[in-house]
């Protein structure tokens, strides 16, 4: 089973799709879409989306009402657009027809970020957080094709990145069902999805708010934490360090503590952690982190 299972918090009526469940309100279809780059073949993979902003990446992670507000409240991220991805073509690119569940096209974000404050590492992590990637065509309440997750790229660099982090989500589960590759074509949804949990703040969202919450306050991004070659983390560990944090090993155990009044007992693994004092954090390189500790 996946790492967590979301719970079931929803009331009898919004069991259906949320996204659905405004269907009958939506406006009609009445401009075309803009494109915002041209397709480009590339070898081995047919087209790709040549997306003219270089730091973006495209997001389906079930109804995007939900993923845009997430993408949307971490620090970092410039812009984020609900949309249609990787579909049939440019007039089935509307929600009711999207709906139907034969276009081929996935309820997608397309997040726009600044590399200096969030890195793409730190976006996937969120991604991947919220999402079930074990399941097929759902998340959460919602059902159909629309809903199904992947993450498309649109340049070399992101390409590199998004399949190191997914090659690790894979090792997870035993099942895996997030698409990974090329964007190969996109178009913006209507104005009615943009910013819905914004002009709707008590609208359907498949992802709690407990977990808005956490990225919003994302203050250590994982793009900064690189893991070094093998041979360099050995020559900074002791035998036992190295086989404790890199190959799974385990401290000897140890005996003669008394157990508390209460019988609990906490243990630090001493090979894994290294204390740092208050007083020489800056000196270590963890200024930045000064701020948890102030009132």
């Amino acid at each position: 089973m996946y790492r967590r299972v979301l719970p079931l918090l929803l009331t009898a009526v919004l069991l259906l799709s949320g996204c659905a469940a405004g269907q009958k309100n939506m406006p009609q279809k009445t401009d075309e879409k803009e494109m915002t780059g041209q397709p480009s073949d590339m070898s081995g993979e047919g087209s790709m989306y040549m997306d003219t902003t270089e730091n973006v990446i495209y997001l389906a992670g079930g109804c995007f009402w939900g993923m845009e507000q997430l993408m949307q409240s971490i620090p970092g991220v410039i812009d984020a657009e609900s949309g249609y991805a990787n579909g049939t073509c440019e007039a089935d690119a509307d929600y009711k027809t999207v709906c139907k569940g034969n276009t081929g096209f996935r309820e997608t974000v397309r997040v726009e970020y600044a590399p200096g404050q969030v890195s793409l590492d730190a976006l996937l992590l969120a991604y991947f957080y919220v999402i079930d990637p074990t399941v097929e065509n759902r998340q959460g309440n919602d059902r159909g094709s629309q809903y199904q997750t992947g993450v498309y790229y649109t340049n070399e660099s992101a390409k590199e990145t998004v399949e190191r982090i997914a090659e690790i989500e894979r090792g997870r589960s035993e099942k895996f069902f997030v698409e990974i590759g090329p964007l190969k074509n996109y178009y913006p949804a209507e104005e009615y999805h943009q910013n819905y949990l914004e002009k709707n703040p008590n609208g359907y969202c498949h992802i709690p708010r407990a977990e808005m919450e956490l990225f919003s306050r994302l203050r250590i991004d994982p793009g900064d934490y690189q893991k070094p070659a093998a041979e360099s983390i050995r020559d900074k560990l002791t035998a036992e360090q190295y086989r404790v944090t890199q190959e799974s090993g385990t401290e000897r155990a140890f005996t003669g503590d008394p157990e508390s009044p209460n019988g609990v007992r906490y243990c630090i693994n001493s090979a894994a952690l290294r204390f740092v004092p208050y007083a020489k954090m800056k000196a270590e390189g963890y200024g930045y982190l000064l701020y948890l500790f102030e009132e």
